[in-house]
């Protein structure tokens, strides 16, 4: 089998061959068909905006099942040729995964999704843990978000003992190969990250614009970018939609701004002596991620969007959350 998947080479995940089981029913003594990973670290937390994954550092995993299924296509389309030159040129954006469907024997009862990047170069500690950082970030605002969003309801004298559909993001740990017999696809010593996400199918929510409108991801990434004073984004908003209309998301990437000084901004975008003033007192260090990209993902706003920034709606010039006359922040109408 090993040789059948060095002779894939990266097109695997691509292949309709791939698609099915790679192995499952290891048993502890079955040195065939074994992957075991440890875990080197987190990204859970006990807040209200994460799905932990369960597991602790140093925890030895063993894989009993791995597969690659049609539903989790999603996740590599961020890649695409036709989508990277759309995004900024760092690992998070650029660096394609495969992504598999793994079974933990310590979980039987549990679905989980192992990724890990198709060049060797990028299977390094410091690669995974931007994955790592940009789920913690997104469970972050995904916390805030839930409770403003519990307080809205609160306020509209809805019953106290229903809760909103939230959003959770599934938090990733990052693991490190120390045992396989795939190593072709999956090399001692690589590291990958695996999330604890069971839905079968991966769907976009906010991506690049096209998809349909789904009030509560639309409202959740407005707020997220709201709350950052537009310094961030969280993008490719992407998971499954829950029976009570709550979103489990995996994966999702965080766009931050460059840094910038303040003085090579001016120069190369300020017009007139007022607007360099202005930009002066609003921008700082750090220039805030360009408004044409969330009126692009974001066409309209929610009613709970219209809650917390009324302005966006309203307003015909282009106002900052910091109530500038420039496009340093997101309200725009």
């Amino acid at each position: 089998m090993g040789a059948a998947l060095a002779s894939c080479g990266l097109r695997l995940e691509h292949s309709a061959s791939a698609i099915g089981v790679l192995f499952s029913g290891i048993s502890d003594g079955d040195a065939e068909e074994e992957l075991v990973l440890e875990v080197m670290s987190t990204a859970a937390d006990d807040s209200s905006g994460v799905r932990p994954s369960g597991f602790k550092e140093l925890q030895q995993l063993q894989v009993s099942r791995l597969s690659t299924e049609h539903g989790l296509e999603a996740l590599s389309f961020r890649y695409s040729e036709s989508v990277r030159s759309t995004w900024p040129d760092d690992y998070r954006f650029q660096a394609s995964k495969r992504s598999w469907r793994a079974s933990i024997a310590s979980a039987p009862d549990k679905a989980y999704v192992l990724q890990m990047a198709t060049r060797a170069e990028e299977r390094v500690a410091d690669a995974v843990k931007w994955d790592l950082e940009d789920a913690k970030s997104a469970g972050s605002y995904a916390h805030r978000f839930n409770l403003y969003s519990r307080e809205q309801a609160r306020e509209a004298g809805g019953p106290t003992d229903d809760q909103p559909p939230c959003v959770k993001v599934a938090a990733p740990v990052a693991c490190r190969v120390v045992k396989t017999n795939f190593p072709a696809l999956l090399p001692v010593g690589a590291y990958c990250t695996l999330w604890p996400y069971s839905d079968a199918e991966v769907r976009k929510f906010v991506f690049n614009g096209c998809q349909d409108f789904v009030e509560l991801a639309q409202a959740f990434f407005h707020h997220s970018a709201f709350s950052s004073s537009g310094k961030e984004l969280v993008c490719d908003i992407q998971g499954a939609e829950q029976e009570d209309g709550s979103l489990l998301l995996i994966d999702p990437c965080i766009l931050r701004p460059g840094k910038v000084t303040v003085s090579a901004l001016l120069k190369g975008s300020a017009k007139d002596d007022r607007e360099r003033e202005d930009l002066a007192a609003c921008l700082g260090p750090v220039v805030n991620v360009a408004a044409d990209k969330f009126d692009k993902l974001h066409p309209k706003c929610t009613q709970l969007c219209k809650a917390f920034d009324p302005q966006r709606s309203t307003v015909k010039r282009k106002v900052g959350v910091c109530g500038l006359d420039v496009t340093c922040g997101l309200a725009r109408g």
